[in-house]
């Protein structure tokens, strides 16, 4: 009798992580589906997208990369693109980085879309993977890659849409309560976030995750520790992708890691200075839901690390040459 009492919570607890991981593993597809159709439309289309992030400035570049990061949902589809555009030698290793600065902010559009979930809105977006299913059918190749794209935008919200769903499951939320209670020190909790962005592939993933949980399992503290270890483990991917890349290839994914480690530096003084106790008072005392909190905390950081390095871009990539030699 014992033993079926305790199976039961423990079942119940595995069951809930496979259907978390799921709604993660659809949410992969969905992305991977869009960057495929993306490239494949580069490829096709007079270097589609070498127009766009082949710019005069870095204003331009930073505006380039936060459209098109907001287009595909992922700040990490964008970073692979920028490394293999800077690979091959279609755009320089300064418009690389200029693009990487907006990808950066281009990223929280999806924060603030599914801290929209109470709104419902996300079952409207998912509908776009039948309205994509229908070209991906075709014969025709351009209508095949616009069916990849509209489809894997579609199976992405419906990963959120499952991921919102099973993390209200009492079962996680409760294996969350019990990880996150015994667990407050920042330091930690950024180690944490860049490791589930590490074994995820996708810091939209752990962002979107933690505006799911704040407020019933994370506290908004732990919320926003997480948020800043995911924009720096989502750096894995560049690093990725710049396996047998060029020299300049790396040197774009040595860039994405120091613009991120600042970024979760500035986060970090402002901890472990008198500031901290003035920033949660503010940010726990705000009547706003905590999942817009979360979201606009993720625009505001990602803002002010651009804002520090917009103007610090051509010695900054100065020093990712010098980093990174051969």
């Amino acid at each position: 009798m014992h033993l079926i009492t305790l199976a039961n919570p423990v079942t119940n607890t595995i069951t809930a992580i496979m259907l978390v991981l799921t709604a993660v593993g659809c949410f992969l597809v969905g992305i991977h589906l869009m960057s495929r159709g993306f490239v494949q439309a580069s490829q096709s289309s007079s270097n589609f997208f070498t127009r766009g992030f082949n710019c005069r400035n870095r204003f331009r570049g930073f505006l380039a990369g936060f459209g098109y990061t907001a287009l595909v949902q992922s700040s990490d589809v964008t970073s692979v693109t920028l490394v293999r555009l800077t690979d091959i030698g279609f755009i320089t290793l300064f418009q690389a980085c200029a693009c990487i600065i907006g990808a950066n902010l281009g990223t929280t559009v999806t924060t603030f879309i599914v801290s929209l979930s109470s709104l419902n809105v996300t079952p409207y977006f998912a509908f776009f993977a039948f309205i994509g299913a229908i070209p991906l059918l075709s014969k025709k190749k351009g209508l095949k890659i616009f069916g990849e794209i509209v489809a894997g935008f579609g199976i992405l919200f419906i990963g959120l849409q499952l991921l919102h769903d099973n993390t209200e499951n009492p079962a996680f939320q409760n294996l969350v309560n019990f990880i996150f209670n015994s667990t407050s020190h920042p330091l930690l909790l950024v180690a944490i976030g860049i490791g589930l962005t590490i074994a995820f592939q996708s810091s939209t993933v752990v962002t979107s995750m933690v505006v799911f949980l704040v407020g019933s399992s994370l506290s908004i503290s732990s919320a926003l520790c997480l948020v800043v270890g995911a924009n720096v483990g989502t750096c894995i991917t560049s690093w990725i992708a710049s396996i047998g890349a060029s020299k300049t290839g790396r040197q774009v994914a040595m860039f994405h890691t120091f613009f991120n480690v600042v970024g979760a530096i500035l986060f970090l003084i402002v901890l472990y200075t008198p500031l901290r106790d003035p920033f949660f008072n503010l940010v726990e005392g705000s009547s706003i839901d905590k999942e817009f909190i979360v979201a606009i905390f993720h625009f505001v950081f990602n803002l002010c690390a651009a804002l520090v390095m917009i103007p610090l871009l051509r010695p900054s990539v100065w020093l990712c040459k010098k980093i990174v030699r051969h």
